[in-house]
């Protein structure tokens, strides 16, 4: 194995389930072997990533477990420096104690597991694993031939597969975003787990998690179907050969409660955060944003993802409302000001930097930045998520942009980020 710091053993259990998570770092630039069962790993090999199907799935356990500790104690030897145990997306085979082989062998400090599958109707919601939305237990697979699955409930399956404590992420810590995700994490480690199993029902969960994960620490068993092995080249910076994403730009003029949660979500995420403080720019002029716009433009062209925002911070509304009184303006007046001068900002900034898309909250932003930009129209293509919609608009410029937009008080907490995961696909 060559001095690589991308150097990662998956360990699956099947051959069509090696191959459903190699090709996740394959189509990332990354060269990757699968290897079938019985082949041995070589010192000498230049992939990147190495799968190998130990075929364990419907092994009894003690038959798996050995296939398993056997792979990865050689894998250890040899100098992999990341370990993945795919799992089987609807937990079928021995998910417990292939872990258990794994972490016997004291090199990691805990294993994450996320076998959720999103795209293909696999998703775990409050500990519980669904198909479709219906518990894995009352579907067909419970009465696979080789491998049934009769527990529904993740991180009961787990402890009921290993002699190890299992600690579950839910979906509360899931709303609330990393900060919360690693603090439990480290609460159950300091307990004593060694298992953490996480809930996911949307891609963008597998990055919100591993974020965290990665923060707690860096000697971790990672473990899930396809749906987290996609993410991790990202998350290690592997994928650096791949064209960059480009940034999104959220312009977040609705002072709904619900907005304010999701932008919340965004700046959790890692957004570059810009609040337009209204108040000081009343009777606006527009050559007085331009420190504004100079520092939106610097963080785009730097590849980072943009909020804008004009009443996120505690009263920035009624101080706004306040100087407006001052001027004479009417609320109503004030509120259009507060919209045309996002709109022109967005519209100076997307006219001049390229983007994925930009996604408008509240209906007089949204018509705002379209005035400002010349759009006579958006073309309507899908649903990001229940009556949010993704489209196209071309400018009087010529460019066409794609955006997303939504009503004040719409969504999720988590929307807006999968907004601009859905804009930069």
């Amino acid at each position: 194995m060559t001095a690589r710091t991308e150097t990662l053993i998956v360990i699956a259990d099947d051959l069509t389930g090696a191959n459903d998570t190699g090709v996740q770092f394959a189509c990332q630039g990354l060269q990757t072997d699968v290897l079938l069962e019985g082949a041995v790993l070589a010192n000498s090999s230049d992939a990147a990533i190495v799968v190998m199907d130990t075929n364990s799935r419907a092994c009894t356990t003690l038959d798996a477990y050995q296939k398993v500790q056997a792979v990865a104690k050689q894998a250890n030897q040899i100098g992999f420096h990341f370990f993945y145990k795919k799992l089987d997306s609807t937990l079928r085979g021995n998910v417990g104690v292939e872990l258990q082989a794994i972490l016997d062998l004291e090199i990691h400090d805990f294993a994450f597991v996320m076998p959720a599958l999103p795209k293909n109707g696999r998703t775990t919601i409050g500990g519980h694993h669904l198909l479709h939305g219906i518990p894995v237990s009352a579907t067909e697979i419970a009465k696979d031939p080789k491998c049934p699955v009769f527990e529904t409930v993740l991180p009961e399956l787990l402890r009921q597969q290993t002699s190890f404590l299992v600690g579950h992420i839910g979906f509360i810590e899931l709303t609330q975003g990393e900060d919360a995700i690693a603090d439990t994490i480290r609460q159950f480690l300091a307990s004593g787990c060694k298992i953490i199993s996480c809930d996911c029902w949307v891609d963008e969960h597998f990055m919100l998690a591993a974020r965290a994960v990665k923060r707690v620490s860096t000697n971790v068993l990672w473990s899930g179907s396809a749906g987290l092995a996609e993410f991790l080249p990202e998350l290690f910076g592997w994928n650096k050969e791949i064209k960059p994403k480009q940034p999104v730009v959220v312009i977040a003029g609705s002072v709904s409660a619900v907005t304010k949660g999701q932008v919340t979500q965004l700046l959790t995420a890692g957004f570059e955060w810009l609040e337009v403080e209204i108040a000081d720019y009343l009777p606006w002029h527009p050559h007085e944003l331009t420190s504004s716009l100079d520092k939106a433009l610097n963080h785009l062209a730097q590849g980072k993802n943009l909020v804008i925002t004009s009443g996120y911070q505690p009263d920035a509304v009624d101080r706004a409302m306040a100087v407006g009184a001052k001027l004479g303006m009417s609320g109503v007046e004030v509120s259009n000001t507060i919209a045309d001068i996002l709109g022109w900002m967005g519209s100076i900034i997307l006219a001049q930097q390229e983007v994925a898309g930009v996604v408008l909250t509240g209906g007089d932003i949204a018509a705002s930045v379209c005035r400002a930009l010349g759009v006579t129209g958006i073309r309507v293509l899908e649903e990001v998520a229940p009556a949010i919609p993704l489209g196209e608009m071309k400018t009087a410029a010529g460019k066409t942009l794609r955006v997303v937009t939504k009503a004040g008080a719409f969504g999720e907490p988590d929307v807006l980020l999968k907004a601009t995961y859905k804009l930069q696909k």
